[in-house]
């Protein structure tokens, strides 16, 4: 026989259970439009970074391949006048409604392309072209399996359009001011014409420029051999022979 008062404990128990599976209450956003009133939001516009297509049988492509583009009529010329039935029953092919593509084609887009376009690797190419003079810079995107299957140039003078407005995207002006006070530092800094004397530039993220002197190894990398040849005595021009002689 059960204690008296063990039953009414126990329907307790389960409608405090029953309670705590119950949907609470959670936050509300207000929709009044007078408390949205104001100056316009800051808004990137979207860039395109690339693009995919799907053929007739929806078969995916990462590239413009089986895209068909628009050519407006002339603005000046006569109206469009064609039938939107010539062709139908023969051309169109009816997309199979029971298969839900949802967001699968565009998310095989980012993970082919998920490291070609970031802003550090425009940066990266931009130094490199800019400064020796190279024009354009050749990228080539490749699957998953490793393989290219697309290209693009990038003109070297136009990459930072990719970023500029991105807030936390790079500035060339930034870099190139950077550059020039860097190697006046380093004019600055090294005095000694050494080949024995390493002066090692260190730079953490958050923290300045810093400089350490080191001797011979393991820091020193110029071959003997090149020191040597640097350092002979050159002949001087006026101990140089003529042509004529």
């Amino acid at each position: 026989m059960e204690p008296r008062g063990t039953k009414r404990k126990a329907e307790k128990t389960e409608v405090a259970k029953t309670w705590n599976k119950l949907p609470r209450s959670l936050p509300s956003l207000r929709t009044q439009p007078s408390l949205y009133s104001g100056p316009f939001p800051f808004y990137r516009r979207p860039s395109e970074l690339g693009c995919f297509s799907l053929d007739a049988q929806r078969q995916y492509h990462g590239d413009a391949r089986a895209l068909r583009y628009y050519s407006p009529p002339p603005i000046n010329g006569p109206g469009p006048d064609f039938d939107l039935r010539d062709g139908y029953p023969d051309r169109y092919q009816p997309r199979d409604e029971e298969v839900r593509e949802r967001l699968d084609h565009l998310l095989r887009w980012v993970l082919e392309h998920r490291n070609q376009l970031e802003g550090h690797k425009l940066l990266k190419w931009w130094a490199q072209s800019f400064l020796p003079g190279v024009p354009y810079v050749v990228a080539g995107f490749r699957n998953p399996e490793g393989f290219v299957c697309s290209l693009k140039t990038f003109p070297t003078m136009e990459m930072f359009e990719n970023v500029r407005n991105d807030q936390e995207g790079w500035n060339p002006s930034v870099c190139m001011n950077f550059c020039a006070a860097f190697l006046s530092f380093a004019q600055s800094t090294v005095v000694q014409d050494d080949p024995r004397l390493v002066h090692l530039f260190s730079w953490e993220p958050g923290g300045p420029v810093t400089v350490s002197v080191h001797r011979d190894a393991p820091y020193a990398f110029l071959p003997s051999w090149y020191v040597e040849a640097m350092t002979q005595d050159l002949p001087s021009l006026s101990k140089t022979p003529s042509p004529k002689d």
